[in-house]
């Protein structure tokens, strides 16, 4: 597995439709932590990977530079249906106590 630059980790995750509440929620890594992978600031490479095999488990794929081109980010999900994001069935409530209004 290449890894992608930090940035696109973010347009990925912005492509599944999920929040970083979601990511975090999903698979555990601290929403800080996805803020700070997101920014380009160190973190421990295994939470980049795991991230990163996340978003390609979810239908996402990573397309390195080739030639004049940087890098692409495709969906799978929206192959049969563009409206159709990820494929997940449900997204359990964040762990985050929310303010109440």
């Amino acid at each position: 597995m290449q890894t992608v630059p930090r940035p696109i980790l973010k347009i990925a995750r912005e492509f599944l439709g999920l929040s970083q509440d979601d990511v975090e929620a999903l698979i555990g890594v601290s929403r800080k932590t996805i803020q700070r992978i997101e920014r380009g600031d160190d973190v421990i490479v295994h939470y980049v990977a795991s991230i990163q095999r996340f978003y390609e488990d979810q239908g996402i794929e990573f397309v390195p530079p080739a030639g004049d081109r940087g890098w692409g980010v495709f969906n799978a999900n929206t192959k049969a249906d563009p409206a159709k994001l990820n494929a997940l069935e449900n997204i359990p409530p964040s762990k985050r106590k929310r303010a109440e209004n």
